[in-house]
């Protein structure tokens, strides 16, 4: 992939593969980076140009006075696609990726062609389901002490044990990834305490999402707005949004098309590239999709 800067209201980072086809933007979740769909993207573009932004407060995407919230890069993600085409895109969004594709979706519904939502960030269905691992996206959320209570977690853990951590938390138990990956993900994860807006992009992100999921009901009206063709794919063993979420969801939308994986985490791009890049390729060739 090659690495490049471009002006989106602020200086904005992503990597590109030029394929032949239609295009594909792959939007990454909170914490993450480009890197999220680092082991997916060349087998993608056989079949399609890949871009993979970094969203605002992310990757190499400093806020620049832009806010970090899933409405701002939605908003972010909008002018993007509408700067590098003139086409409209297949966006894949994972976790906090998905709820910004969502409203990119709803909000510029010419510009998105169709939805590829992986284990996307959805309203908790039932509190017994939540992890005790998953407990730490929490921290960002305490009033007056998220911002510190995340740069503690930083000060204690090395960029190596905060990897190990993030792994624990969105992989299966057992899987087994890419060494250059857990290698690029060290080094990415050592660069972002180099930047000082780090920890608050995170905060603020965190505190969108809760907001944004706080009501189901007012979901269930987002998960309606959405009119283009849409695959949601779930793993039965995501302890960050768990599948009886993604089960819901596909409730309020029969009409998409749902894939509930056994024995898959919260990353099925990270954890089995190969059936990832299969489900969406099937889907994408069928009528419903792109």
């Amino acid at each position: 992939m090659k690495s490049h800067f471009i002006d989106v209201d602020g200086p904005s980072h992503y990597q590109e593969v030029e394929g032949d086809g239609p295009t594909l933007v792959l939007v990454h979740g909170i914490g993450a980076s480009y890197l999220s769909f680092y082991p997916v993207v060349e087998l993608l573009a056989e079949n399609h140009r890949v871009l993979v932004p970094d969203l605002i407060g992310f990757g190499f995407t400093p806020p620049h006075g832009r806010k970090t919230t899933v409405r701002r890069n939605a908003q972010f993600l909008i002018e993007f696609i509408e700067t590098m085409t003139d086409e409209p895109v297949t966006l894949i969004g994972n976790s906090m990726g998905g709820l910004v594709s969502m409203l990119a979706a709803v909000q510029a519904p010419m510009r998105v062609s169709g939805l590829v939502l992986v284990n996307p960030a959805l309203p908790v269905i039932n509190l017994r389901s939540i992890s005790r691992e998953s407990q730490r996206l929490v921290l960002p959320l305490l009033p007056m002490l998220g911002n510190s209570a995340a740069r503690y977690y930083y000060h204690e853990r090395s960029p190596e044990q905060e990897v190990e951590d993030t792994l624990r938390l969105v992989l299966s138990r057992g899987t087994r990834i890419d060494p250059l990956y857990r290698a690029a993900a060290i080094e990415m994860a050592r660069a972002r305490r180099e930047m000082e807006w780090n920890v608050p992009s995170f905060t603020e992100a965190a505190r969108s999402i809760a907001a944004e999921l706080r009501s189901r009901r007012k979901f269930s009206r987002l998960l309606h707005q959405v009119a283009q063709p849409t695959l949601l794919i779930h793993g039965t063993d995501d302890r960050v949004v768990p599948a009886d979420s993604a089960r819901w969801a596909a409730e309020q939308r029969p009409d998409w098309t749902f894939r509930l994986i056994d024995n898959m985490g919260h990353t099925p791009q990270i954890e089995n590239p190969a059936l990832f890049v299969d489900l969406v390729e099937s889907w994408l060739r069928t009528p419903a999709g792109v």
